[in-house]
């Protein structure tokens, strides 16, 4: 046990047993609180003055181990026992708040008296009260040796276990158990270790790059390194990682490298402690900032302080995450020979497959042939079977990525081979991922290399900008194997019929490459994308098509959730900015897959819906070899597909006739014919109003919420705040009044988890809601009340209200963008409802924390809202309703 006076920082040793000798009761509580509190006030102290994290956290467990001695001593616990410290304390990697795992050994023929548990629970109880979080267990040798046969992580506890006080002879007796060769053979340890890391790495999607990432537990995490700590300490009896270098596993430089990282994820995690004050491992966004400035991070160069603080924490969890792979593979192996009967399949005069891992033949191979370096990934990409890549020659490829120079870019044998790569119809999107992490893309592609843990400090982004892009190229690639084509058919169907994918895989590398520099980052993508595929010697239609797509990848989101795609002079507009079909297939597949890889919790059936009617229309108007209808056409066809679609049931169509007379033929410009087949069978089944129908929109993507009640004041802010009251999300809305002052309201919605509604009971129950609060609008409370969620108190979001005023629309274009909270679009409405605004049609986007809505307004009139002085008063009262 080191004593705190080896850390001269430290509060002194003999105060505490001096103070604490004589005092009882609430008096040594307090004594020993104030201990632990000055130890804490020191090392944090010598934090902040850059004292080396390994020292701070080895002064922490002398600390602890001081205070439990001391303790020990004074309560009289367990007089033939041993206090063992197991764990990270084990360890003396004790964080400020992490907790203190301890073992409470027993010889296993003693008998302690009653009255020794009873000192055990209250010595414990005192650990807890003066601020310690205990994790204790009381065992004797047979019972660890019994128990560790049975659980790898006891093992794993006892073998970095460490003596603290005691019966030291304990310890010694119970380590001769443990170091016998039956107990968890290196082979048997490893595996199990291995399945754990394997488990572990799945609860996080096998990514690195999660925004809000757990230091200790995410790939490429503490935990990684711990694993190459155990395996070392179980196999070669060290804990020290250096001695790796003498067994052959490391070189020099992997070994700094690891303990780099090792480091830097130390003093995170101690500076995350201290500053929540309570065991954290959780680097949450409410916590980035602060620890940023802690850690010395600044704004700069177009980057916030904690985008720098988190480009270098991602680059630390790579290191780790790449030696952690590397360390398993040479142990496996070299030291436990394991896979050396798998057969060796011969894959070209350079590479060979062995255990799913592809190998070089020669070591010098890449010097003699520079271009295996990219030829390697090419094989990995279209061999399904191929996993990894030996250790051997990963190391080959990273020692020899300095190759990948200017020269080496401009070389045409290189160049093809690259050329080769991005032009296959790839089966798996492995030969990215391991390009990416040997730093051959971005050695490849020097842009992309910049941008290499590149974050953005929101909720609409979940991963960093090149994780991003590799979930971006794994999409796409899916599309080409047959066994997904069901997720994605009208992907599925343009991959299939495309010639080569090249435009495609570079505009997904290239989209989001601008990002960190300040400015359009498509702008700024689509010039660097135009420059390297013409050093690449790309065909200028091609690298016209690349540097297209990077410039507008993301038009087709907006128009498709922001505008009323069932406008045929939307469909037009958008259309005149597609050069080809080839661009709009493209673009569509390059979108739906930039949306699924920003953030899971983005997409959902009702944007997948939008996105495939947008292409589909936009499609239809590039191929059609007639002008499209004018308005009075399309009325008229509109009218009669549904007198048609009436006209089958064998009933009069009079009733329906006269019927779309009375709403008028705004109402047919409207709404699409299936809706308005619907609306109509409701209206004639003669109800009262207000009437509700609920159903699945036509796409089955989304709950589309019918509502008709007679025209009155303040309806869209009752409405919405109905609907939120039901914990509905609003996606879209179109709203008509009739001239007899008929209101047709329809709400597309989808559930708090973003999908369509799908239980009748749940729906009856919303149905019932809204007809009884629309029935007693007087009295119905249109206010709404839900908790805002903590992580959104951590964002600004500035609030723009912008009016557009276009002479072809009798109508204004409204365009909100705010902060996302609960209620907001409710909170939206009763504004529209103060400042007298009639809203005939909606679309809500929310992108993470932020949202952009855009609404078609009118006066109570039906006339724009054009007056300067007016427009700036509600922009004011707008503001003050999205902020109150």
């Amino acid at each position: 046990m080191a004593s705190p006076d080896k850390f001269n920082y430290l509060p002194k040793a003999a105060e505490l047993v001096k103070k604490s000798q004589s005092a009882d009761g609430l008096d040594r509580l307090k004594i020993y609180k104030n201990y632990l509190q000055a130890g804490l006030d020191a090392l944090t102290k010598q934090f902040q003055k850059g004292t080396s994290i390994i020292q701070l956290l080895r002064a922490r467990s002398a600390l602890i181990d001081h205070i439990l001695a001391t303790s020990w001593s004074q309560f009289s616990v367990h007089s033939h026992s041993a206090l063992i410290a197991v764990g990270g304390y084990g360890r003396e990697e004790l964080q400020p708040y992490s907790d203190i795992d301890i073992l409470v050994l027993l010889n296993d023929d003693s008998e302690e008296a009653e009255d020794s548990n009873l000192e055990l629970e209250a010595w414990l109880a005192f650990l807890w009260d003066i601020g310690l979080e205990v994790g204790h267990s009381v065992r004797t040798i047979n019972h660890c040796e019994q128990l560790a046969l049975e659980d790898i992580s006891v093992a794993t506890n006892l073998i970095e276990s460490r003596f603290i006080c005691g019966n030291r002879k304990l310890l010694k007796g119970l380590n001769e158990r443990i170091k016998q060769p039956d107990f968890w053979p290196s082979e048997a340890f490893f595996k199990a270790k291995l399945d754990e890391q394997v488990a572990r790495h799945l609860k996080f999607k096998e990514t690195s790059f999660n925004l809000e990432p757990n230091i200790k537990s995410n790939p490429g995490g503490l935990r990684d390194l711990q694993v190459i700590q155990w395996i070392t300490l179980k196999h070669f009896k060290t804990s020290s990682l250096h001695d790796l270098i003498k067994y052959g596993i490391f070189t020099r430089r992997e070994y700094r490298s690891l303990l780099n990282g090792q480091q830097f994820l130390h003093r995170v995690r101690f500076a995350l402690h201290v500053l929540t004050g309570k065991r954290e491992d959780r680097l949450l966004f409410e916590h980035q900032k602060k620890v940023a400035e802690w850690l010395g991070f600044e704004d700069h160069d177009n980057k916030l302080a904690v985008e720098h603080l988190m480009q270098r924490y991602y680059r630390a969890v790579m290191v780790i995450r790449n030696l952690n792979e590397l360390f398993l593979q040479i142990f496996e192996q070299e030291y436990l020979k394991l896979g050396k009967s798998a057969q060796i399949i011969d894959l070209d005069q350079d590479f060979y497959l062995h255990n799913q891992r592809i190998g070089i033949k020669t070591p010098d191979l890449f010097l003699r042939k520079p271009h295996a370096l990219i030829k390697i990934f090419r094989h990995i990409a279209l061999n399904p079977e191929i996993i990894q890549i030996e250790a051997k020659t990963m190391r080959k490829i990273r020692s020899s990525q300095q190759m990948v120079n200017r020269h080496y870019r401009r070389d045409a044998i290189n160049i093809s081979y690259f050329k080769e790569f991005l032009s296959t119809k790839q089966l798996t999107s492995r030969g990215f991922a391991l390009m990416k992490r040997t730093n051959i893309l971005g050695a490849m592609i020097p842009k992309f290399a910049q941008i290499e843990g590149q974050m953005q400090f929101d909720l609409f982004h979940a991963y960093t900008v090149d994780e991003h892009t590799l979930f971006l190229l794994r999409y796409i690639i899916r599309y080409n194997k047959s066994e997904y084509g069901h997720e994605f058919p009208l992907c599925r169907k343009i991959m299939k019929t495309l010639v080569d994918p090249t435009p495609l895989y570079l505009a997904a590398i290239f989209h989001d490459i601008g990002k960190g520099r300040g400015g359009d980052h498509s702008e700024l993508g689509a010039v660097d994308a135009l420059e390297y595929c013409h050093s690449i010697g790309l065909d200028q239609h091609i690298s016209e098509l690349v540097s297209w797509l990077v410039r507008n990848h993301l038009i087709m989101s907006l128009v498709a959730q922001r505008k009323d795609i069932s406008d045929p002079d939307v469909i037009e507009s958008f259309a005149s900015k597609i050069p080809s079909i080839l661009h709009l297939e493209l673009l569509y597949v390059l979108t739906v897959s930039d949306i699924r890889a920003t953030n899971p919790t983005l997409w959902n059936s009702w944007k997948e819906s939008l996105l495939k009617e947008l292409f589909l229309a936009t499609k239809h108007y590039l191929t059609q070899s007639t002008p499209r209808a004018n308005q009075n056409q399309m009325m008229e066809d509109t009218r009669q597909q549904v007198l048609e679609q009436f006209t089958k049931t064998g009933e009069s169509i009079e009733p329906v006739r006269e019927l779309l007379s009375e709403l008028g033929n705004d109402y047919l410009l409207r709404y699409h014919p299936e809706q308005i087949i619907w609306q109509t069978e409701q209206l004639l089944s003669q109800p009262e109003l207000p009437y509700v129908a609920i159903k699945n929109h036509r796409s089955q993507a989304g709950t589309e919420v019918f509502i008709a009640v007679e025209d009155q004041p303040d309806l869209f802010a009752s409405i919405t705040a109905l609907l939120s009251q039901n914990h509905l999300n609003i996606q879209a809305a179109t709203l008509f009044t009739s001239p007899k002052g008929l209101c047709l309201d329809t709400f597309i919605v989808l559930d708090e988890q973003g999908h369509p509604l799908s239980y009748e009971q749940r729906i009856q129950e919303i149905q019932d809601n809204l007809i009884d609060g629309l029935s007693d609008m007087d009295n119905s409370a249109i206010s709404v009340s839900r908790a805002v969620p903590t992580r959104l108190k951590y964002f600004t979001v500035k609030t723009n209200v912008e009016f557009i005023n276009d002479d072809n629309s009798p109508f204004t274009t409204l365009e909100i963008t705010a902060l996302d909270r609960p209620a907001l679009l409710a909170n939206i409405g009763q504004a529209f409802r103060d400042c007298d605004i009639e809203v005939h049609s909606a679309k809500i986007v929310t992108l993470g924390e932020r949202v952009e809505d855009t609404f078609t307004v009118s006066d109570r009139n039906h006339q724009p809202i054009i007056d300067k002085n007016r427009i700036e008063k509600i922009k004011e009262h707008l503001g003050q309703a999205i902020n109150a």
